[in-house]
């Protein structure tokens, strides 16, 4: 017989490959070997050239459900002879591999956790090849335990029996074990541990007692702690919005199942299918009319809630021996990073007792935060971490060289291009607070050594104060290797393009809204559109600019962005909103301001304002989350709605009209203002499209996680253009990082990139 070897990338490590191939082979009678690598998943084999062929085919058509093969190929190699077919040892190489996320539960450890004949009855650290941690608990690679923080626990004889049996689910898995040799749960309150003389069982349900009593607890999961409380308690809920120091910022709600969810919530199959899923992210719902959680303090003025259920076993057995919901949020002050590391001094601050385990978090992690658009289902990450990061499988084809992108600001990630692979990280916070630069750091540090790059060119946003800006800048002096600016706007551009395969398109329309972004004539960017073609990147029109008001303040004061977007004929309207001394110092700064921005996010902030719905932002996106919530309810009671006017002149979208008109129904106390100016952004769209013939028609920037914005587009758009949203990577600066790397691999920066008049763009 002739030798052959199947080499396959992707992500095939932590997902029961190694094991779902010994069994195929066994099956098909066949000898050689299989064994992880840095490069993926190799086997080699005596076989027939129709064996081999039917055996490659086999393993490709039946893997395991959790994996994703990228490449793969079969080749014949030296003739070995072999008597069996075996696992093998792993072995280092060239770093080709997709990093394995967490999984939540499965459903048969899910069976097996409360089955009472089951040795791991009730054991909160239940996995298999199919759930639990993967890249939480990380050190290196390839995924093999001693390069796990399950190294230091030895497994028993029963645990060992099985993870060597070919017929048990557990062949092979490297987070097994059981309470006899396992992970163990400590219960503290601020004097010290409580217990030393307890069972495992007797200390959850001693947590639990705690919830009942309206006692914040404090759970170490798989990506950090969670304070959990009792939802439905108004003091509880109170007393955790003082410690954390978040007056309004909305819950997320943990609840024990996807039935439970569906009496409380509507809830379609695709949110089912993701609350069920290995992912298991947050997802927002809107809650029935007999819901019966306090929705004026877990979520205030909102009428969507973040919801889960459990995805770790020891949070399934909190939820189920509670058996009512429970506020889940992660273990920090508002701004600071998630709480992961042992020393769990700090968390007494914020809870009253601390349910913790004695497995390092190696790569700490917030969940993922997903929704679904309201009519059409359109899937919009809000927050990619847990279950979705680092790996992603928009990979760029990396082959000019090893790069790091280290992302913006407000949303902190970094991403790798190496080889064939890209890594995006986890969302690393914003990344002006001081505690969570330190973890950006941390984790940046703890990942290249993972991955072991040969970094010759890093990536950074041209904003010259942020801190990704200068940690590159310092890095790439320090290391001498290659810098490159990328700015903000592009970056979110070329992140679409590759996200969506556009890059060798030509005459592609790129939408990018957000916030804020430094924009290369000094001026604050926020409301562009682009062109992409023959690999260059050019603007081509924006919101007309209007002053930046007391710089960053803007972002928090509504009444600031009315003020700014105001002409003189209205501005009078708005002087009772200031006092005299405020209302001089700002009219002084309009006629001189220092700042110009273009951003679309302030626009939201100002309408919003206008219409009476927000005066201030408490949290990031609050104006712009309730401004989309009353223009869905106008839809839903009203017919006939118009948009504004607007004027194209040039490249500049000047909105005074729509501004005007604004003032005009707020005169008239119409309450469809909203509606309105949702259907102005679409038209907006729409003009920019049809003046420069544009069919393709991509969307980026934190303004497109606004579900109700992407169905109107979608509906209005969508049967005469050709239009591409984000789908795996969210569309606010989490983005960035990907962006910017994308930005290196398909724009040439030769290129020239000014401004031209969308004539020109024809």
């Amino acid at each position: 017989m002739d030798t052959f070897h199947i080499h396959i990338t992707g992500r095939v490590q932590g997902v029961g490959f190694r094991p779902f191939v010994y069994k195929l082979a066994q099956t098909s009678h066949l000898k050689g070997w299989v064994c992880n690598a840095t490069d993926g998943v190799h086997i080699r084999f005596n076989a027939t050239q129709e064996q081999a062929n039917e055996f490659y085919q086999a393993c490709l058509r039946q893997k395991p459900d959790q994996s994703v093969v990228n490449q793969s190929t079969l080749s014949k190699v030296a003739t070995e002879c072999f008597a069996d077919f075996q696992i093998v040892e792993s072995h280092s190489g060239k770093l080709d591999l997709c990093i394995t996320p967490d999984f939540s539960l499965c459903q048969h450890c899910r069976e097996e956790l409360y089955d009472p004949n089951n040795h791991r009855f009730h054991y909160a650290f239940i996995t298999c090849t199919e759930c639990g941690p993967r890249y939480s608990v990380m050190s290196g690679l390839p995924y093999d335990r001693e390069l796990t923080a399950m190294d230091p626990f030895n497994m028993c004889s029963a645990c060992e029996a099985e993870y060597h049996d070919p017929n048990d689910r557990r062949y092979f898995s490297q987070t097994n074990s059981c309470p006899d040799c396992g992970v163990q749960m400590h219960l503290a309150d601020a004097d010290g541990v409580v217990s030393d003389q307890l069972t495992s069982e007797e200390l959850m349900d001693l947590a639990v007692e705690r919830l009942r009593e309206d006692k914040i607890i404090a759970v170490k999961g798989i990506g950090g702690y969670l304070l959990l409380c009792n939802a439905q308690s108004r003091q509880a809920v109170s007393e955790l919005r003082r410690r954390k120091q978040r007056p309004s910022k909305p819950f997320a709600v943990l609840y024990g199942s996807v039935e439970t969810v569906a009496t409380q919530f509507h809830i379609t199959q695709e949110e089912t299918s993701l609350l069920n899923g290995s992912i298991s992210p947050v997802v927002l719902l809107n809650p029935r009319q007999h819901n019966d959680l306090p929705m004026d303090i877990v979520a205030p003025g909102l009428e969507k809630i973040g919801v889960m259920v459990p995805y770790a076993p020891i949070l399934e057995l909190v939820s189920s021996k509670f058996g009512s919901p429970l506020i889940a949020t992660s273990a920090n002050q508002s701004g600071s990073p998630i709480v992961h590391a042992d020393d769990e001094t700090g968390l007494f601050q914020l809870a009253d007792y601390v349910l913790s385990h004695n497995r390092a978090i190696v790569f700490p992690q917030d969940d993922s935060v997903v929704q679904l658009s309201p009519w059409n289902q359109q899937r919009i990450v809000l927050r990619r971490s847990r279950g979705m990061a680092p790996s992603t499988f928009c990979s760029l084809s990396n082959d000019k060289m090893d790069q790091l992108a280290l992302g913006a600001e407000m949303k902190g990630t970094f991403a790798y291009g190496v080889g064939s692979n890209t890594y995006v990280s986890q969302y690393l916070g914003n990344l002006s607070h001081y505690d969570n630069q330190l973890q950006f750091e941390e984790v940046l540090s703890r990942f290249s050594k993972l991955i072991n790059p040969a970094i010759k060119q890093i990536a950074i946003d041209a904003h010259p104060g942020y801190f990704t800006h200068q940690l590159g800048k310092t890095w790439a002096k320090e290391k001498g290797i290659s810098l490159v600016e990328i700015p903000h706007h592009e970056a979110h551009f070329a992140a679409i393009l590759a996200e969506r395969k556009l890059t060798e398109e030509n005459h592609v329309l790129g939408v990018i809204w957000d916030g804020t972004g430094f924009g290369s004539d000094g001026n604050s960017w926020g409301g562009e559109f682009f062109e992409y073609t023959n690999h260059t990147i050019t603007r081509i029109a924006h919101l007309a600019y209007y002053p930046q008001l007391s710089q960053d303040r803007m972002a928090i004061d509504n009444r600031l962005c009315a003020l700014a977007l105001s002409g003189p004929e209205n501005r009078h309207e708005l002087q009772n909103a200031f006092n005299s001394t405020e209302w001089s110092f700002y009219l002084k700064s309009m006629q001189r301001p220092s700042l110009l921005t273009s951003s679309m996010g302030r626009v939201f902030d100002a309408v919003a304002f206008l219409a009476d719905i927000a005066h201030t932002n408490t949290y990031e996106g609050q104006s712009a989350m309730l401004l989309e919530q009353n223009a869905q309810k106008a839809f839903s009671k009203r017919q006939n709605i118009q948009p504004y006017s607007f004027t194209l002149k040039g490249q500049q979208l000047e909105l005074n009209d729509t501004i005007d008109q604004i003032f005009h129904d707020r005169k008239n106390n119409y309450q469809g203002i909203s509606a309105r100016f949702h259907l102005t952004l679409v038209e907006m769209i729409r003009k920019v499209a049809n003046e420069g013939a544009y069919q393709k028609i991509a969307f980026s920037g934190g303004v497109f996680q606004n579900g109700l914005l992407t169905d109107l587009i979608i509906n209005a758009l969508g049967p005469v253009f050709d239009l591409y949203f984000h789908q795996e990577l969210s569309p606010n600066d989490e983005n960035i990082a990907y962006g910017q790397l994308a930005h290196l691999q398909y724009i040439d920066h030769k290129k020239n990139r000014n401004l031209k008049p969308i004539a020109q763009c024809v």
